[in-house]
C-alpha cells in the first residue's frame, strides 16, 4: 500500500529548528512512501473567498498560518531522507514567476536524487491573489499556459522559447534540468477544468476531500477523455487526500477503513492528515503506522 502524508511543518515554537527534518526521517522510517507539503503565502483574519473543502472559513484556513515554504522545505526534507518522495499538495502556480518556478522545481528535483512530485493547483483566495499582485480572474488560462512553459523549460533542448499570453521569452537557457526523464505534474481539483488539465498536462491527479461516489465519478470521466487524447490511465498516478476527523484511535481506523475503500476504486495513493500533536509525536506517530499496517 502506498500511504503518503501531508504534514504542517509551521516553523512555530513547538516545531522549530531540526524538528521537520527529524519528522521527515521519523516519516520515512515507519514506512510512508511520501510527504507532501501544503502551501499558501499569506494568510487572513477573514476571507470573502470561499474556501472549497470544509466549513470553517478563515479558522479553517489558518490552521496552516505559519506553514514553511514548501520548496525551500522540500530540499530540506531530500537532504535528510533517502527513499521518501516529496511533493507539493498543491502549490498554486499562477500566483508566481513561471520561469523561477521551474528552475526552483528542477533544483530540488536534482537535490533529491528524481524524488519530488509538483503537486499543482489553481488556488481560491482572490485575496491572496490581490496581495501578491496577479489577477485573479483567468487564472486557470494563466496556470495552463504556465505549465506548458514549464514543461518546455524541463525539456532536454539546451535552448528553450516560448510565446504565448501570459508569458513570452526568447531562446534561452534554463538549467538545472530535472533528474526525472519526466518530472510529474499532479494536478489538484475536482472540476471539469482541473480534469482537463490532467489529461493536457499532467501526470497524476490530486483529490481531496471527497465522497466514494465523486471520486468513482471522476475517474470515470478521466479514463473517457484520457482515451478520447489518445492516452492511457496507466500513465496517470491517481491520489486522494483524506483528513482525518480527529485524534484518537477511533479516527484513526476510521482512516483506515476508508484508504482500503478508496484504494479498492482504483486511487494508488492516499495522502493522509492525521494532524497528530506535539507533546507525543513520536509515539503516535508509530501507533497511526501500526493501524495502517505500514
Amino acid at each position: 500500500m502506498k500511504l503518503g502524508i501531508s504534514e504542517l511543518f509551521t516553523g512555530s515554537d513547538a516545531r522549530a529548528g531540526s524538528w521537520s527534518t527529524d519528522a521527515a526521517q521519523l516519516i520515512e522510517e515507519i514506512g510512508f512512501t511520501s510527504v507532501w507539503l501544503p502551501e499558501h503565502v499569506v494568510f487572513f483574519p477573514e476571507y470573502r473567498s470561499q474556501y472549497p473543502y470544509e466549513s470553517g472559513g478563515a479558522q479553517e484556513v489558518n490552521r496552516m498560518l505559519g506553514v514553511i515554504d514548501p520548496l525551500v522545505l522540500a530540499a530540506s526534507i531530500g537532504a535528510a531522507t533517502t527513499t521518501l518522495r516529496i511533493g507539493t499538495y498543491v502549490f498554486v502556480v499562477p500566483q508566481r514567476n513561471p520561469i523561477i518556478t521551474a528552475r526552483q522545481v528542477a533544483s530540488i528535483d536534482q537535490l533529491t536524487g528524481g524524488r519530488f512530485e509538483f503537486g499543482v493547483g489553481v488556488g481560491w483566495a482572490e485575496e491572496e491573489y490581490a496581495a501578491l499582485d496577479v489577477p485573479f480572474a483567468r487564472r486557470g488560462a494563466r496556470m495552463n499556459e504556465y505549465l506548458a512553459a514549464m514543461r518546455a523549460l524541463w525539456s532536454p533542448e539546451e535552448l528553450t522559447e516560448f510565446s504565448g499570453e501570459f508569458v513570452e521569452f526568447p531562446p534561452l537557457y534554463c538549467f538545472p534540468k530535472p533528474a526525472q526523464p519526466r518530472l510529474p505534474i499532479i494536478v489538484g481539483g475536482n472540476s471539469d477544468a482541473s480534469l482537463r488539465r490532467i489529461v493536457e498536462y499532467g501526470d497524476g491527479w490530486a483529490g481531496y476531500s471527497q465522497t466514494f461516489d465523486d471520486i468513482e465519478a471522476f475517474i470515470a470521466k478521466l479514463s473517457t477523455a484520457m482515451e478520447a487524447a489518445g492516452r492511457q490511465m496507466s500513465e496517470l498516478s491517481l491520489k486522494v487526500g483524506r483528513r482525518s476527523k480527529g485524534k484518537t484511535e477511533k479516527d484513526w481506523e476510521d482512516d483506515r477503513a476508508y484508504i482500503d475503500h478508496v484504494l479498492s476504486l482504483g486511487i494508488d495513493e492516499v495522502v493522509v492528515s492525521p494532524r497528530i500533536g506535539d507533546e507525543n509525536y513520536e509515539r503516535d506517530m508509530r501507533r497511526y503506522a501500526e493501524i495502517m499496517d505500514l
